[in-house]
């Protein structure tokens, strides 16, 4: 029986970070991972091996093309793109995200009982919540959903980022990390099934946090996001958000996501 619900992202040199973000999204009903990886040179295979083994991962080979700077963006429509080829029949749901993005619902239920309700679209938009560094200078022992408690506001009305879960079956293509053009011209809805504007640049919409949402963890500590900011900086892409960003990024407290804590320290202990 093929899954009901998988994900596809693509990584670079992400392997302390695997095992807790695959057993998070086990915890909330994922059933299988694609994961492209973009030329990583730490030890992911070995972290992913035992999951590759029992067919819950599946890893793709992805350099970067020779049109495409290093780090800008790793050709990440190509990977997803190939993943729809390769993968269109495998799932019903195929939720495309970042390897720092953790996918919920904050009412408590598994993902695939929340998309049951919202199988006569072809795609769901999840709202992205950014999160910062909550104060963290260097990168702290816990793990990510623990440690990164404060992020962006967001206040009635306002925009926000937003990723897709689609139905494979629907999709013509990837248009970017955010966006997909969906067959007989058909459309994406958010979590109160009220349609998203193809409007470009197709990555923004009302920002709602009700019923599913995606915490991106797009700084983790400062010495972290300086090494992410290298890495642009190399890539020809500078990375220089204003100081106050940062404040901008930490300016509110949530922590829905604690929720799975418990949860995840006895998946991590048992994995």
């Amino acid at each position: 029986m093929k899954p009901y619900l998988s994900v596809c992202s693509i990584y670079r040199d992400h392997a302390e970070y695997l095992r807790e973000w695959i057993e998070f999204h086990r915890l909330v009903g994922v059933e299988r991972f694609i994961l492209y990886d973009n030329e990583s040179s730490d030890d992911h295979r070995d972290v992913l091996a035992p999951y590759v083994e029992r067919d819950i991962v599946v890893i793709h080979d992805w350099p970067s093309p020779a049109s495409v700077k290093r780090g800008v963006p790793w050709g990440i429509i190509g990977a997803f793109n190939d993943c729809l080829e390769r993968h269109r029949r495998d799932s019903r749901w195929l939720a495309f995200i970042d390897i720092d993005e953790f996918l919920f619902s904050p009412t408590g239920k598994a993902l695939p009982e929340v998309l049951a309700g919202y199988e006569q679209y072809p795609g769901v938009c999840v709202t992205r919540a950014d999160f910062g560094t909550s104060g963290h200078h260097r990168q702290p022992p816990g793990l990510v959903i623990e440690s990164y408690l404060r992020r962006r506001s967001y206040p009635p009305g306002a925009e926000a980022h937003m990723k897709s879960i689609v139905n494979p079956a629907r999709v013509v293509r990837c248009l970017n990390a955010h966006w997909f053009d969906y067959v007989d011209e058909g459309f994406a809805v958010d979590e109160k099934e009220q349609p998203v504007a193809r409007v470009l640049p197709f990555t923004k919409s009302t920002a709602s946090l009700s019923l599913l949402r995606i915490n991106h963890y797009v700084t983790k500590s400062e010495e972290e996001f300086r090494r992410k900011q290298a890495q642009w900086k190399a890539a020809g892409r500078p990375l220089e958000p204003d100081p106050a960003w940062f404040e901008t990024m930490d300016s509110e407290s949530d922590e829905a996501i604690t929720a799975y804590l418990p949860a995840l320290r006895d998946a991590l202990g048992r994995a």
